[in-house]
């Protein structure tokens, strides 16, 4: 069956991947704008409401505003996967502070601490490594959910993620651990960052005895 629109034929050849991609741009375009039009409103309730009452309600702005952020983060990963971007060699440095601003929103007060190398460079394809990065913190996040879930209940101690970067001649490794626990194998997130990550020829490996994953690039 075909569809006509305006004298053409739109069938079988409107799946090619220029068509598909020309869609996908469209769709993302679209969603951050309505995103960018949340965080606005958002925004402009917070700064609208009387002092009193926009201190009642901070919490659930800023959890609102996080969640915005999130999306748009969550929406650049999944963009990445999609798309081929370009080739590039990123510094280390550069990537996992990059991943560390996308993942910001879902990190709430997990404590991250980087032990850095000597100065590395990795290959990239757009911004799939810090996407990568990002989605695998963010699950990791999540798999810790430490914070508060109702009056009167007392936090537990803040899990802390560690990332460190070995670097030798030849290859390099970013692992991340948590001191919590580890994301289930069937997580999505988990999954993205390991299709991202094999999209530049890097293997996320996952540690069987401790909530840790490699990032390894050859």
């Amino acid at each position: 069956m075909k569809t006509v629109v305006g004298g053409e034929h739109l069938g079988a050849d409107s799946q090619d991947p220029i068509r598909f991609a020309s869609v996908w741009n469209g769709v993302v375009h679209e969603f951050r704008n309505h995103l960018t039009l949340l965080l606005a409103g958002t925004t402009e309730l917070r700064g609208g409401l009387p002092a009193t009452l926009a201190a009642d309600m901070a919490e659930t702005l800023d959890d609102m505003e996080a969640s915005v952020q999130s999306i748009n983060g969550l929406l650049g990963a999944i963009d990445s996967a999609m798309k081929d971007g370009d080739h590039l060699l990123c510094e280390v440095d550069v990537v996992i502070e990059r991943a560390l601003a996308m993942a910001a929103p879902t990190l709430g007060g997990v404590n991250i601490t980087v032990k850095k190398a000597r100065p590395a460079a990795v290959k990239n394809l757009g911004t799939a490594v810090e996407c990568a990065l990002a989605a695998l913190l963010s699950d990791l996040a999540r798999a810790s959910d430490f914070r508060r879930r109702g009056p009167g209940l007392v936090p537990v101690v803040a899990p802390q993620i560690r990332i460190n970067v070995l670097a030798e001649r030849g290859s390099l490794t970013i692992e991340v651990e948590s001191s919590a626990s580890a994301p289930p194998p069937t997580s999505w997130r988990l999954l993205l960052a390991t299709y991202l990550a094999a999209r530049v020829g890097c293997v996320l490996e996952r540690l069987p005895t401790r909530p840790a994953f490699l990032f390894r690039f050859q």
